[in-house]
């Protein structure tokens, strides 16, 4: 009985039901597996933290001395200050100097001790791949308080941001090409500008500074050609800034419009998916209604189609289309 009913429904089209149904089923496992990319990803870069034996040794060592650590690094900065800054005589620039040697080898120490004492050094290692700069740049020793394994997936999200910024649109090759466009008139204008009376371009680092402030529209004024040609090359120049200026906004723009949609999305399939399945709901119980009406497949399917036919026709005239009539009984 429930063969011939199958039959039926697969020779005609399928009802808005079922392609409402059938949309809400790939959108939800296209969600899903992106879901599940995210938490694959995530899992990769952060990693499981490991506990027990060594590892428990490891945690302490840092959340003991992350702090004193902390206050190194801030030490090793105000030294670094004094040292670029001041013009100290005497002994007091060689003590100055060791002090900041001896800070930035207990620095290295501490994280050597701890890196020796992991079990697993690799996974230690590819867990807070950031460590190392807070080591070689000792002020960022503050990263320990904040969490390094945080600001190590942090710092990945924010590549990755970076990232698809620059791949959204072709954005890197329009940076690319704006770039080559910055150098090459830099170029021309030093060719133009290098023995013109009055001119203040000489060398090709005042033509490369004069390009970036021309190709940002800041235009500084310290730097200017003074020949026609010159000023071609700038006004080529100007163009391109406002151009490149133009497509930054646009892109970054259309990144945040497509993150808010993709947010608002969840919500909205939420809400199809609770549709789709209340219309499965109802499709069950009308199919249950005619079924106990005693009607024939055939007569169902002549009211299916009888009513897409009105529904069509109400669509290309522009008028509502009208409730579906029972079926009819035998």
């Amino acid at each position: 009985m429930s063969a011939e009913p199958g039959r039926t429904k697969a020779a005609k089209p399928p009802s808005s039901i079922e392609r409402i149904q059938r949309l809400e089923r790939l959108e939800r496992e296209r969600l899903e597996e992106q879901h599940r990319r995210e938490e694959r990803r995530r899992q990769i870069i952060a990693g499981a933290k490991p506990s027990g034996g060594r590892n428990d040794l490891v945690n302490d060592i840092e959340r003991i001395t992350k702090y004193p650590m902390a206050l190194l690094g801030i030490a090793w900065l105000v030294i670094a200050i004094v040292i670029g800054t001041t013009n100290v005589t005497g002994s007091a620039p060689a003590i100055l100097v060791g002090t900041l040697f001896a800070l930035w080898v207990i620095l290295l120490a501490e994280y050597l001790v701890r890196l020796v004492v992991s079990p697993d050094r690799r996974g230690y290692l590819r867990r807070r791949w950031v460590e190392p700069v807070t080591v070689v740049v000792p002020p960022l020793q503050g990263w320990h308080v904040v969490g390094i394994e945080k600001m190590s997936l942090l710092l990945h999200e924010g590549a990755l941001r970076v990232s698809a910024v620059l791949k959204h649109h072709s954005l890197f090759r329009v940076l690319i090409a704006a770039a080559g466009t910055l150098f090459i008139g830099a170029w021309l204008v030093l060719l133009f500008e290098k023995n013109a009376t009055g001119s203040n371009i000489h060398n090709y680092p005042q033509a490369v500074w004069w390009a970036i402030v021309t190709v940002t529209t800041v235009g500084y004024g310290d730097r200017y050609p003074t020949t026609g040609l010159g000023r071609a090359v700038a006004v080529v120049l100007m163009l391109v800034g406002i151009g490149l200026i133009g497509v930054l906004t646009a892109t970054v723009a259309s990144v945040f419009v497509k993150e808010h949609t993709d947010a608002n999305r969840k919500e909205y399939q939420q809400g199809h998916a609770d549709l789709g399945q209340r219309l499965s709901v109802i499709s069950e119980r009308l199919a249950d209604i005619e079924h106990r009406l005693g009607a024939t497949p055939a007569d169902i399917a002549a009211v299916d189609a009888a009513a897409d036919a009105a529904a069509a026709a109400d669509d290309a005239a522009g008028e509502p289309a009208e409730p579906d009539q029972p079926a009819p009984t035998p």
